[in-house]
């Protein structure tokens, strides 16, 4: 029986709880499409929650290898041989790769979800655009396809990388848990959301152009509420964090790696290659999951309790002039549902930053039928096309969001787009698309 095993394990980056919710989706459209003979596989690190799937053509296999160690340790040539010979997927670059001969039956394709180590390399850090640039260096070396979810990705990598690179354009799709809860209503008011509002990702940098909607919300009094969601976009605050984290392991690793005589790649590849069925573990908060590893010291969501969630509020809010301090909120989720929550009810997503992520909060606005006025970033204006509208200047998008703002039936007729324009977005079509490519190679 072929099997398809997707890597559940993100590259660590602030989006790495999303990607990681959206791997057990993109399992469970694979395994519901998977053709005659063939079945599913997820890989998930030691000590990380097993998601359960009712389909028996797909099962869960934990890594022997806690998450932080998989940074250093996958960009060993050496950790890929336990997967020779079968077809592996990942949602973002961080795979194990090596030169295979032609007919070993082998089949990688890797995902680039975004552009941020070229465009913008210091919101990511240093260490992590290198990190992140390496390990996409080695997919164009190695893989047999690279995956983008737009043409403006994919646009990027051909002019770095040459015309000749093989790449597929697969559109993903917003997890599950980022879209509207059953409690909707309740995490809204646990959140201390109003009944009227618009909401945001963007943060006080020079990408971020959160100072653009307070230019509007100033010149424009009836203007409602605004609701920031922090931790969803990439800031050089966090990007310092990342980094020391980073070099606080890569030294553990060097220190661990002397004392037993053994090499980084010797012990990916005893660690890989007795990878084995693990037992389900309880379920864990975000805040649990913090600050011990690489890839940990990156969620951006944390409990109100202090997680990094709060942390993430506590930065935002020192962002918020002291003039408009009466109509923002900055919240501080619990989880991806309270973001779900959040974005499925308001009436706008303002999205002015310069550079884009993966998308997902884009396209979770477009299912709940949430217009998005962005600053023109190429890649965003490709994923909410005309679900929304675009203004690449701070005055026009001052002027672009009262406009919207007043004219309630404007607004009504570009949330009819936006819920139209996400019936392009289903985890059903990116598995039938990745079953497609396999195929093909």
């Amino acid at each position: 029986m072929t099997t398809l095993t997707v890597l559940g394990e993100p590259f660590p980056d602030w989006e790495s709880e999303l990607q990681r919710a959206a791997a057990a989706d993109l399992i469970a459209a694979l395994a519901s499409t998977a053709p005659r003979a063939c079945s599913t596989r997820l890989l998930v690190a030691k000590g990380k929650p097993q998601p359960r799937f009712a389909s028996p053509k797909t099962h869960v296999d934990a890594l022997p290898l806690a998450a932080g160690m998989l940074p250093v340790l996958w960009q060993s040539g050496a950790a890929a041989r336990p997967l020779d010979g079968e077809l592996v997927h990942a949602l973002t670059p961080m795979m194990p790769l090596r030169s295979r001969p032609a007919d070993d039956g082998t089949q990688t394709s890797v995902t680039v979800p975004h552009t941020l180590a070229w465009e913008a390399p210091h919101l990511l850090g240093s260490s992590q655009a290198r990190l992140y640039r390496s390990f996409v260096r080695r997919a164009v070396k190695y893989a047999d396809v690279l995956v983008t979810p737009t043409y403006a990705v994919a646009a990027l990598l051909h002019e770095y990388y040459g015309d000749a690179l093989p790449v597929q354009v697969i559109p993903l799709a917003p997890p599950t848990e980022l879209l509207r809860p059953s409690d909707a209503a309740e995490r809204r008011s646990a959140l201390g959301l109003p009944e009227r509002y618009a909401v945001t990702t963007a943060s006080a940098t020079e990408h971020g152009r959160l100072e653009w909607i307070f230019t509007a919300m100033r010149a424009d009094r009836s203007i409602p509420h605004l609701v920031i969601v922090p931790g969803l976009d990439p800031t050089v605050a966090d990007s310092a964090r990342k980094s020391r984290a980073a070099a606080s392991k890569s030294e553990q690793q060097s220190a661990s790696t002397a004392a037993t005589g053994s090499s980084p790649s010797a012990a990916a590849t005893a660690g890989a290659s007795s990878a084995a069925v693990g037992s389900a573990s309880g379920e864990t908060t975000v805040g649990e999951r913090a600050s011990t590893t690489v890839e940990e010291t990156t969620e951006p969501i944390g409990p109100a309790d202090g997680g990094s969630g709060t942390a993430h509020a506590a930065s935002s809010w020192t962002s918020v002039p002291a003039d408009l301090r009466d109509r923002v909120t900055v919240i501080a989720p619990n989880d991806l549902a309270d973001i779900g929550a959040t974005l499925s009810s308001a009436e706008l997503l303002l999205q002015p930053q310069s550079v884009a992520g993966s998308g997902y909060t884009l396209l979770a606005a477009l299912a709940a039928g949430v217009p998005t006025l962005h600053g023109g970033a190429e890649a965003v204006a490709e994923l909410v096309l005309d679900g929304g509208t675009s203004a690449e200047t701070e005055t026009a998008f001052a002027s672009e969001f009262s406009r919207l703002i007043g004219d309630p039936a404007e607004l009504e007729r570009l949330s009819v787009y936006a819920e139209d324009r996400s019936r392009t977005f289903s985890w059903i079509g990116t598995a039938w698309s990745l079953w497609e490519l396999h195929a093909n190679l």
